[in-house]
């Protein structure tokens, strides 16, 4: 596969990957108030739901959200009361920016892979934005689909964990900070709310 074709996908791919959005925000409120490794974990999880998108929309199973209204609300509904659910939980958060030694960190893969799973939106997001870029002469429209799946991934991968890395040395920064520890626990409720309704009157 030539370069040429791939340099219009790579830098429109990158381009999408920089515009803050859900997955973005939740990895920046994790590692602000939980640490890097946090995180981490939280990016992991994010991957791990846009490899299932990937899979999904290079078969063409993505399609069923695309064409049912029910299986759309189903699962927006679904992502609407887990970010609800978040922003409730942040809320009632005693000491958001001390992460507790024996808390699992598999909690925060969990999260990740829900909030990225439970957004009809991104099925919908692959399954229309990667065909955009197929070459049908080249044949294998599958595994050319699952190309531009993996470097999309590889560049969420590398971007998100940049941010991750930054954010929680800022969390770090303020740790010790009563009033940092107070507007971080309403700023992050108040994002995962604000997600949480954007979902709720977002339309396919």
């Amino acid at each position: 596969m030539e370069l040429t074709w791939l340099l219009p996908y790579l830098l429109v791919s990158v381009t999408i990957v920089l515009i803050p959005g859900q997955d973005m925000l939740f990895v920046l409120t994790q590692s602000i108030s939980s640490g890097q490794k946090a995180g981490l974990q939280t990016v992991a999880g994010s991957i791990t739901g846009t490899v299932f998108h990937t899979l999904l929309a290079s078969f063409g199973l993505s399609v069923v959200f695309a064409s049912s209204l029910l299986a759309f609300n189903i699962l927006k509904i679904v992502g609407v009361i887990y970010l609800l659910y978040l922003a409730f939980q942040a809320f009632r958060e005693k000491n958001p920016s001390v992460v507790l030694p024996h808390k699992k960190q598999g909690h925060y893969f969990r999260k990740g892979m829900i909030m990225n799973l439970s957004n009809p939106k991104c099925a919908l997001f692959f399954l229309t934005f990667l065909p955009q870029f197929v070459r049908p002469e080249l044949e294998h429209v599958n595994l050319q689909m699952l190309l531009f799946g993996f470097i999309f991934i590889i560049e969420t991968l590398i971007i998100f964990s940049i941010i991750a890395f930054f954010a929680s040395k800022l969390g770090q920064k303020f740790i010790q900070s009563l009033r940092f520890q107070h507007v971080l626990k309403y700023t992050k409720g108040t994002v995962f709310g604000l997600l949480g309704i954007g979902l709720l009157f977002s339309s396919r």
